[in-house]
């Protein structure tokens, strides 16, 4: 009984703090002034919508109209950037692109959601779960799905409609059932259990609760389970090709014993008719004898002769037909036994030809893999510097996750001339290539700041860029590979701060207070900038204590939580405002312990690079 109330306490804590999680993405965003690069952003965006509009270019005109509102969207102005996606929406009713309207209509859905206008919200989901029906067949397809389908049961309960919100939360679940996506199924058990909680139905949310107890215990034992999948094959395969081989040696041998069969039916026909003609031939001999007594001695002798001579003749024919039979079986016989040695020949041969490639496969992924690994211990060895970023700033830590073996991210600092530099990088593409690009960054930082001497960050960035742009040799190749980043240089003796980015952004924390330091809009390596555009540097006064953070995007793109969305930069800002009093170490182990449950809730992967550098400097 105690035990029962244990369960039973487990589960109501459960869902209730499920319920509190699902609150918390209903409630109304404060919003936020848009900065200067925001601004710059959305002109440029206007100005080329106007210029596909002038050419009557539907479609771009639409992307940039969407670019504009997710500008807004991100800083919260729910309304204004409702107003860009609708007129986005029209462009692309024109258009007929069905795709396209599906999407804006789940976007809208999701800001109606935000301003709390939900019946609103339903009725743009609506739109899109009608096109993504369509699309369900496709993986890409099914995962939108999923998603709008979520979406709209959100909005529903929130309408506390919540007979339509579990309609739509089973149909999510009944897709997920067809194509056995365990991950998923748990999910929506999850969301069923909350739906009919909300809704007063205490039985079923408990019945839909323990089935997501059960999945989610199944999902961690096909974990397990896996790893022993994987020892298993090989001897599986082995045991399977054995068992085949002694099939067709046990068919062969069955062939053989048929055959055997048929020839002794032949011999025992041929028995049975001989000796049936001999009784018949005797008893007849034995009636004419009785019936002519009479007859002369020489007639008598005449018909025995003819009759024996008739026997003779008939049994011979009967042993030769005999005879040709059971030769004619012989030479089938054999010939289906040279197929099938020859058919065995073939199959062992393929059998071997088989093992002999997978040998070689498995051979050269392993080359591959070592390659990979030696890689990643010449890039790590890359990244340790010689004297630890604590000697210069105690109080500082060093998140560094990279998504494959080797990582595209990568960070390099040092101390000249009373300076401390250090250099946030993400270069494009991720694991081996983005590996590449990394070493290719680091030589060149060490070329600029340690032999030309070189300490400002807006002309480390610009050096950095012309580096690039000569190691690709980019004007000739059309090469357009780069990185994105930040120059962060800390001057004691001045209590000065400066600081240059290249799309990427830095947070400050003083006296409780955030800043977000704007980088330029402008990227590391590539053709596309124009002459004029060069890097800015910002500068920050040094007086008390200051928390710096540093960053790759790679964190705020991860997936994942119940709504498999991105974690974003602004729910990453306010947790460095939450946890920047804490020692350095602890906050190191807060982020990477935030991002590993965000990508738990969602069932997701990781989905790039990770690094951020934080740092309390005193004064």
């Amino acid at each position: 009984m105690m035990q029962m109330k244990n369960l039973n306490l487990i589960f109501y804590l459960i869902l209730f703090l499920f319920i509190q999680n699902s609150y918390t993405f209903s409630q109304t965003y404060t919003k936020q002034e848009l900065n200067q690069q925001d601004l710059a952003q959305i002109k440029k965006y206007t100005e080329n919508y106007d210029l596909y509009i002038a050419e009557s270019n539907l479609r771009n005109a639409s992307d940039f109209l969407n670019q504009i509102a997710e500008v807004y969207w991100n800083r919260n102005h729910f309304e204004k950037s409702a107003d860009y996606y609708l007129k986005s929406l029209d462009l692309n009713k024109q258009l007929g692109n069905e795709n396209g309207m599906a999407g804006i209509h789940s976007n809208l859905g999701m800001i109606y959601a935000d301003l709390g206008q939900y019946q609103k919200s339903v009725n743009h989901l609506s739109e899109t779960v009608a096109t993504r029906r369509k699309e369900k067949n496709t993986l890409t397809g099914r995962e939108n799905l999923f998603n709008s389908l979520l979406n709209l049961s959100s909005s529903y309960k929130q309408l506390k409609k919540y007979n339509e919100s579990i309609k739509y939360l089973e149909e999510a679940l009944s897709y997920a059932q067809e194509i056995n996506n365990l991950e998923k199924i748990a999910v929506f058990y999850l969301q069923l259990a909350e739906a009919y909680e909300s809704a007063g139905n205490q039985t079923e949310a408990k019945n839909y609760m323990d089935k997501y107890m059960t999945f989610y215990k199944q999902m961690q034992d096909e974990q397990v389970a896996k790893s022993f999948m994987a020892m298993e094959n090989v001897k599986l395969r082995a045991d399977q090709i054995a068992l085949e081989k002694r099939l067709q040696e046990l068919q062969f041998i069955e062939t053989i014993k048929e055959k055997d069969e048929e020839v002794k039916v032949y011999h025992t026909k041929a028995d049975s008719l001989a000796s049936t003609l001999t009784k018949a031939t005797l008893a007849k001999k034995l009636l004419e004898e009785q019936a002519e007594q009479k007859r002369l001695a020489q007639q008598r002798n005449y018909i025995i002769i003819s009759f024996v001579f008739s026997i003779v003749i008939v049994i011979a024919l009967l042993l030769y037909y005999a005879f040709h039979q059971k030769h004619k079986a012989n030479i089938v016989l054999g010939n289906k036994k040279r197929e099938i040695l020859e058919q065995q020949g073939k199959i062992i041969a393929q059998s071997d030809q088989l093992d002999i490639n997978n040998k070689e496969l498995d051979k050269k992924n392993n080359q591959i893999l070592e390659s990979i690994k030696v890689a990643k211990l010449i890039q790590t060895a890359m990244l340790e510097r010689e004297i630890s970023l604590n000697s210069y700033i105690p109080e500082s830590f060093i998140l560094f996750k990279p998504r494959d073996i080797v990582s595209g991210d990568f960070y390099w600092y040092t101390k000249t001339k009373n300076k401390l530099i250090i250099a946030t990088l993400d270069c494009t593409g991720h694991g081996v290539p983005g590996a590449f690009m990394s070493m290719i960054g680091a030589n060149i930082l060490n070329q600029i700041v340690l032999n030309d001497k070189i300490t400002e960050p807006h002309e480390i960035l610009e050096e950095l860029h012309l580096g690039v742009n000569r190691a690709l040799s980019q004007e000739h190749t059309g090469n357009d590979d780069g990185m994105d980043g930040s120059i962060i240089i800390i001057d004691k003796k001045k209590k000065v701060i400066s600081f240059s980015g290249a799309r990427n952004p830095l947070i400050l924390i003083k006296n409780d207070k955030m800043e977000e330091i704007d980088g330029d809009d402008l990227s590391i390596g590539g053709t596309m900038r124009q002459k004029d555009e060069k890097f800015t540097k910002k500068e920050i006064g040094l007086n008390g204590d200051t928390y710096l953070y540093s960053f790759s995007d790679g964190y705020q793109d991860q997936f994942g939580g119940v709504r498999d969305r991105k974690f974003m930069l602004k729910r990453m800002r306010e947790l460095f405002l939450d946890i920047h009093k804490k020692d350095m170490n602890e906050q190191k182990i807060i982020l990477e312990q935030t991002v590993e449950n965000w990508k738990k809730e969602g069932g997701a992967k990781q989905t790039d690079d990770i690094l951020i550098i934080g740092m309390h400097i005193k004064q």
